[in-house]
Formats: C-alpha cells, sequence, structure tokens
C-alpha cells in the first residue's frame, strides 16, 4: 500500500497537512497501524469523502490522546468505526482496539 497513490486514488492532495501532519505522514501511519493491527481493512476502497473523515478524526484524535499503545489512531478508528465497517473493519477488530 502506498500512501500517495492511495491520497491521489480519491482526489485529495498528499501535500495537504492536518496540524505538523501532511496527509500522507498521518496515511503512513494510519497504514502501519492497519498492518500491525491485521485491520483486514480494504483501503483501496475508502471513498474521498470517508478518507476525509478518518484524516480529520486522526487529527482531533492527536490533540485528545497521548501516542503511547496506538491511542492516537485507535481514537481515528473508533470515532469511525460505523464508516469503517465498510470497508472490512469487524466487531471483533473494535474489541481489540477498544480496551481502555
Amino acid at each position: 500500500m502506498n500512501a500517495t497513490k492511495i491520497l491521489k486514488s480519491v482526489g485529495l492532495n498528499p501535500s495537504d497537512a492536518i496540524f505538523s501532519l501532511d496527509n500522507v505522514e498521518a496515511t503512513e501511519r494510519l497504514l502501519e497501524f492497519i498492518k500491525e493491527w491485521e485491520l483486514r481493512i480494504k483501503v483501496e476502497k475508502i471513498s474521498k469523502e470517508d478518507w476525509k473523515a478518518l484524516l480529520s478524526s486522526y487529527a482531533d484524535s492527536i490533540i485528545d490522546f497521548h501516542p503511547e499503545n496506538d491511542h492516537q489512531e485507535r481514537g481515528a478508528f473508533l470515532r469511525n468505526e460505523q464508516m469503517l465497517k465498510k470497508y472490512g473493519l469487524t466487531n471483533e477488530d473494535v474489541q481489540r482496539l477498544d480496551f481502555c
């Protein structure tokens, strides 16, 4: 998975920033999280609007949560749980992510 390709494929500017991160860096972190947590999300199917929502939630999570234990990424995914279920997130995944 290539973050730049994904963003360009849905019409988002890879250089746009969310706080101190640009879209590519934020997407790379989210893709790394998906891989690390072995989530079966079909990222190539995520629409532009849903990427915008996920990146926005990630920006909010960076403000709200400390970075240890993937709290920021988990926050973004849990905030978008229903939307991400369209792309393969399962109830089991949600239970694993929501261990607080």
